[in-house]
């Protein structure tokens, strides 16, 4: 697959242009949806160009599910269109039949590339950039549709979504949200809904930008040629996440862990205790030092979920000894904790689980921020602590300190 020189990274700061992001979370964010028309149809060459997305899809190097197709808001199934490829003894699967993929797309099929993000460097740095702006997690899918053809039915998404026109046209229909701002655990369910009056009705064009709110119901339609279109979805954390984190910090209140009254679900006079004691319960909830650390918490964990920087493979390396120089990463940037499975540790967009009896060793690893896997106590021998030593350096969690 091509990449694009970083030299051609998208400003970020040009996606709201000439609104700003100020504007843009004061007027729009969350409250109604924006449609910003540029009259450049190489506005976002920098992001993604109709060339390249037809240089990915022909490439065949993708597998599913990082391409799929749908049609009349259904996703055809993976066999329809890709292919295992033997090679000797060994075999490529789901590998996309090219040939075929332009057959379903010329019968009305869209081509969606889900998480193009991941794979396209210029996505990549546009993502990264709106997550450190927004705080909430960022990817982006790109959709090819044929001329004449419907995109999805009508629904609702349960993140923020932003589209980038970035070839052809695509006329939108948008219409009020039957659940205001729904939660990524409410999705869209058709049945019994009746499309209202739209909103409003538009045609994108290249260069073109329409930010809708979570909730609000939309529906695609291209014109007689082609469209396509990235769409940046925005998963928000909200207050009810923030909230749920209540539960775990209240396990430190041992008056939070003492059982409910004995008879509680069938004596009628208990509910009057229970809902006393759930009111004295949510007053130690509130006690400051306990929001404090919740709130460092939550951040915490979040910051732990962040996925890495793209790397490069490097050949150039050497293989980790009992006395190579090692350090952890700043205290803020992973999450360490202890739950039935054993030593729960999150960095990275990635978590794992240790054994607990490794905990001493793990705790003086990142008290110790640089150390040599010789140096480290505990239960490990020479080569437990070599094999735990390398594992951690393997998940990017331990770098070399020289």
């Amino acid at each position: 697959m091509t990449n694009r020189a970083d030299g051609m990274a998208f400003d970020p700061t040009a996606l709201f242009a000439p609104l700003g992001f100020d504007a843009f979370f004061r007027e729009h964010w969350e409250r109604k949806p924006l449609h910003l028309s540029r009259g450049d149809a190489h506005y976002y060459d920098g992001v993604l160009t109709n060339t390249d997305l037809e240089s990915i899809i022909s490439s065949a190097d993708l597998r599913y599910p990082a391409i799929q197709l749908a049609r009349n808001g259904s996703y055809l199934p993976a066999e329809a269109y890709t292919k295992n490829i033997k090679h000797g003894s060994e075999s490529f699967n789901g590998v996309p039949d090219v040939r075929q993929i332009q057959s379903e797309y010329r019968d009305g099929a869209t081509v969606v590339l889900p998480a193009l993000q991941r794979t396209w460097p210029p996505l990549h740095q546009l993502c990264a950039a709106l997550e450190e702006e927004f705080s909430h997690p960022v990817h982006a899918n790109a959709y090819l549709t044929p001329g004449d053809s419907p995109g999805f039915t009508p629904h609702y998404d349960t993140h923020e979504i932003l589209v980038l026109q970035i070839a052809g046209t695509k006329r939108w229909r948008a219409f009020p949200p039957p659940r205001p701002l729904p939660h990524r655990s409410q999705p869209f369910m058709p049945v019994g809904y009746v499309l209202p009056p739209p909103l409003l009705e538009l045609e994108l064009n290249p260069g073109d930008l329409l930010y809708l709110p979570r909730g609000y119901v939309h529906a695609a339609h291209t014109s007689h040629e082609h469209s396509a279109h990235v769409t940046v979805g925005i998963t928000v954390y909200t207050w009810i996440d923030l909230i749920a984190e209540l539960a775990n910090f209240g396990k430190e209140i041992p008056a939070l862990r003492a059982a409910l009254p004995p008879g509680f679900a069938r004596r009628e006079e208990l509910k009057t205790t229970l809902r006393q004691n759930l009111s004295q319960c949510l007053d130690q909830l509130r006690d400051t030092s306990l929001g404090e650390r919740l709130v460092e918490g939550f951040l915490q964990k979040l910051r732990a979920a962040r996925p890495p920087p793209q790397e490069a493979f490097n050949a150039d390396v050497r293989v980790i000894g009992l006395q190579t120089r090692l350090k952890t990463p700043d205290a803020g940037s992973y999450r360490i904790s202890i739950d039935q499975r054993g030593i729960v540790m999150e960095f990275a967009g990635k978590k794992f689980v240790l054994p607990e009896k490794i905990r001493v060793t793990i705790d003086e690893m990142c008290r110790k921020q640089s150390f040599r896997p010789a140096e480290l106590s505990g239960p490990l021998d020479n080569e437990g602590k070599l094999t735990l030593a390398r594992y951690l350096h393997d998940e990017r969690f331990l770098t070399l300190a020289n």
